[in-house]
């Protein structure tokens, strides 16, 4: 069986730890309340959950805070917080420094396009091995587990369904993935996920996750 020309990653949870409690914390000490308040502004109101959706801009995303929650949070306040929140898992880095040169590596999340736009500074470390095969859902308008948000993707991308790899911590996205025809995993741990790319052909060399 040859090697999938594609090996598509999910972001929060997969390549990096992300708290969303670690976010609205500092988001709350930026605009001076609660990090409950945050997480009914940001997440209970279903803000980022449009943005995920590319309903709208960062910039339309912070007016919207502000005309609606009485909160003003800069762009670029709010770009620190997703970076405090956000931590690169050294385990997967090694792991894709060790298949970057034996597949095309990407990451399909659902996120709002202002991440794919500030990537370099929100998660600098993977920018080397993945570069421009991002796509964040905002940026097609659909989200996962939509088919036609992985059909979008993959067309972004210049990839078939058949020639890619998808693996992602949510069943049901991986689901998603395996009815346009992509094969796919669910993310559980790094060695985990070794051990499924070995038996997919993938030589990951004397690599061990701890």
């Amino acid at each position: 069986m040859p090697l999938p020309k594609l090996l598509l990653l999910d972001l929060d949870d997969v390549l990096v730890d992300y708290s969303q409690e670690r976010r609205c914390q500092a988001l709350a000490e930026i605009a001076g309340v609660s990090p409950e308040v945050i997480h009914r502004a940001v997440f209970k109101s279903g803000l980022e959950r449009r943005s995920d959706a590319g309903e709208f801009s960062l910039d339309d995303y912070m007016n919207l805070l502000r005309s609606e929650w009485g909160l003003d949070i800069l762009g670029e306040d709010f770009i620190k917080a997703r970076r405090f929140a956000t931590r690169v898992r050294p385990d997967m880095l090694k792991l894709c420094e060790a298949l970057k040169n034996q597949v095309h590596l990407g990451i399909f999340t659902n996120n709002g396009h202002w991440l794919h736009q500030h990537a370099e500074r929100i998660v600098p470390d993977l920018m080397p091995l993945f570069g421009t095969r991002w796509v964040c859902s905002g940026s097609i308008g659909l989200c996962k587990p939509d088919p036609m948000a992985f059909a979008a993707c993959l067309e972004r991308l210049g990839f078939s369904a058949a020639s890619a790899l998808f693996v992602d911590d949510k069943v049901s996205n991986t689901e998603g993935a395996i009815s346009i025809g992509m094969p796919s995993f669910v993310y559980e741990s790094t060695a985990q996920c070794i051990d499924q790319l070995r038996q997919r052909g993938f030589n990951t060399g004397d690599f061990h996750a701890p």
